[in-house]
């Protein structure tokens, strides 16, 4: 979620010590690994997801400092030049392993130079407008960012993991991982850039999904579309979570919104005030996320997402 202040950046962190590995026994080990689509999914989207866990906690765990994210190197935050190419590479592997072809959409502002990790799951039918599926993977230089926004990055994937499995999909979905968001909207304000006159169905972003303190299973729908607030509160009410849509313009989604796309963005209840105490600090780490809020929510967004993208 969008910073206020630029503190300075802590460097890279070279890991001698053996990682305490967050063992995913079911991620897939390359693109060959991946579930024929002919075949039904081993995750329902309001129900039993056999595999949802294991992943998520890894995905967090790998971007937060957890566990190393490549052989020797450990982050400390993914503020740094370094630390944002080291979680790029993380993120291009994991859509390669789920048998995507990702690429980078590279800027430069004249400020500021980034690049955004894309890759598009094609439809299987139909020709409906693209569904995009989006989070910023970049933290505040003052801690991990597990909360902010590991947890998001890891619905992203989840989305990506699952919707492969679905037959008979109408609509291509994008799924985008945004760089320089806590420095306002950088990556997410250039690739709306490139979508003009795009057929965009609707735009998802996920932004902190780790904490849910008064144990309501409430969620956020930050200045929603009428058309996507009405879909995640038909399955909101269906899994039994309050869904309140609240006027808030600082998250991805707002860069979408100001093109005249349809959008929402999704988190946690951060204008109720029942968001993580551990927002931009040194203490937003991995044992800090409430993973069992997160599948809630992550299941939530597969049911949306299902239901959508098989909408002709």
């Amino acid at each position: 979620m969008l910073r206020r202040a630029l503190l300075s950046l802590p460097l890279l962190v070279a890991c001698s010590d053996p990682p305490r590995a967050i063992v995913d026994p079911d991620a897939p080990a390359s693109p060959d690994a991946a579930v024929d689509a002919a075949h039904p999914p081993d995750c329902a989207p309001l129900g039993e997801c056999n595999w949802l866990d294991g992943y998520q906690r890894r995905i967090v765990g790998s971007l937060s400092g957890e566990q190393d994210i490549a052989p020797g190197l450990r982050l400390s935050h993914r503020a740094s030049v370094a630390e944002r190419d080291a979680t790029r590479v993380f993120l291009t592997d994991e859509l390669t392993a789920l048998g995507l072809t990702p690429r980078r959409h590279n800027y430069n502002t004249g400020i500021y130079t980034g690049s955004n990790v894309l890759a598009t799951l094609d439809a299987t039918s139909g020709s409906g407008g693209a569904i995009i599926v989006g989070a910023h993977f970049d933290s505040v230089p003052a801690g991990p960012g597990a909360a902010d926004n590991a947890t998001g990055v890891a619905m992203v994937l989840a989305a990506a993991r699952y919707l492969r499995t679905v037959p008979q999909r109408q609509h291509p979905v994008i799924f985008a991982m945004f760089d320089q968001e806590e420095l306002g909207l950088i990556g997410s304000r250039q690739y709306v850039r490139t979508l003009m006159g795009t057929d965009v169905m609707g735009v998802h972003v996920f932004d902190m999904l780790s904490f849910d303190g008064d144990g309501d299973k409430a969620v956020e729908l930050w200045s929603p579309t009428p058309a996507l607030q009405a879909v995640y509160q038909t399955h909101g009410a269906a899994a039994g979570m309050p869904i309140s849509a609240v006027s808030f313009q600082s998250s991805d989604h707002q860069a979408f919104l100001e093109a005249g796309f349809r959008a929402t963005g999704v988190g946690e209840e951060f204008v109720a005030m029942d968001h993580t105490p551990h927002y931009h600090k040194a203490t937003d780490t991995f044992e800090n996320v409430s993973f069992d809020h997160l599948a809630r929510v992550t299941h939530l967004m597969l049911a949306v997402l299902d239901a959508e993208v098989r909408t002709p």
